[in-house]
């Protein structure tokens, strides 16, 4: 309450309420469970997200109601996608299950029917593939993949397709390696 609430107040006015609504109030009335994220706040109107999300999908959307938030000038994302749980098979497995029992191919060596899987794939594409993990950037997989993190811009130009900007890659996501020269 400031000073001219106090005079108004002093003269039978009626305070105004008090209507400031938390980040974690506001990603619940979007149905987004906050309990795994850690907020914290800056001066400037920065919000720090971390902690654990269950899919990527989420990611965007704690984002979206995050920056139309009032008050909220920028947003640091600094969250993970956590891995599924031992007892639960990820979504993209209990697909491929669906599609083996279809296919028949249920019961053989998962290594062998995997093998058949993707070796046409890669050899299509002609090219490799990498697995973005918690704390990638662009530049530590070229080191990693090229020697040199300085060809960081052909691993992205290579999956603009995924990719919106080179500073934005998360962990799961599988990008296609490009061979040099």
């Amino acid at each position: 309450m400031g000073l001219f609430d106090s005079i108004k107040n002093a003269f039978g006015g009626k305070p105004e309420p008090d209507v400031t609504v938390s980040p974690s109030q506001l990603l619940r009335e979007a149905g987004i469970d906050p309990s795994g994220l850690n907020m914290s706040f800056g001066s400037d109107g920065t919000v720090t997200v971390s902690g654990h999300i269950a899919a990527e999908s989420e990611r965007q959307k704690i984002v979206d109601t995050l920056t139309a938030a009032e008050g909220i000038n920028r947003i640091e994302d600094h969250m993970s996608v956590a891995p599924a749980r031992p007892n639960e098979a990820p979504p993209e497995a209990a697909q491929e299950s669906a599609a083996e029992a279809e296919s028949g191919t249920a019961g053989e060596d998962p290594a062998e029917a995997a093998d058949e899987v993707t070796q046409p794939a890669v050899a299509a594409e002609g090219g490799r593939t990498y697995t973005v993990q918690s704390g990638d950037t662009l530049w530590k997989i070229s080191e990693e993949l090229y020697g040199s993190g300085s060809n960081y811009m052909k691993i992205f130009e290579a999956n603009t397709d995924l990719l919106e900007h080179p500073d934005r890659i998360f962990p799961g996501q599988v990008l296609k390696i490009p061979e040099l020269g």
